[in-house]
């Protein structure tokens, strides 16, 4: 009797498991972050996305800082980035045409987003992080 219960409980365990659909990739978003674009003659700051592997084994993935408009302003891939390693993408040049341009950072990971951290940060004109915001 508790062979049979067993072989039962093994039978609807592999059901849930074949059931549980499996991503290939993952994607993290960070919030919205706006930055004054046209302002001339006063030295721009930038948008600056930053992912680090927190896995023990290498990650594959992309990561762009987006418009809220749906414009890739930037895109980067990433291949073999290795555990504690920070791979980023930039924007520090923007169309004097809008005064503000709001963007975020999508970051897209092979296999498990939680093995990567992810942030998006709007810089001023040294390069100072003055907003920085986590994907999630």
């Amino acid at each position: 009797m508790k062979t049979k219960k067993l072989v039962l409980l093994g039978i609807f365990a592999a059901f849930i498991f074949l059931a549980t659909p499996v991503s290939a990739n993952d994607v993290l978003f960070t919030p919205m972050v706006e930055i004054a674009t046209a302002n001339p003659g006063a030295p721009l700051s930038a948008f600056r996305c930053n992912v680090v592997n927190v896995f023990h084994a290498p990650r594959n993935g992309t990561i762009s800082i987006i418009k809220a408009d749906g414009t890739p302003l930037a895109t980067t891939s990433f291949n073999a980035l290795q555990p504690n390693e920070v791979v980023s993408v930039v924007v520090d040049t923007f169309s004097n045409s809008t005064p503000i341009t709001l963007a975020y950072c999508k970051i897209t990971v092979h296999r498990k987003k939680g093995t990567i951290r992810g942030s998006l940060s709007r810089t001023d004109e040294r390069g100072n992080a003055v907003v920085v915001v986590e994907a999630k």
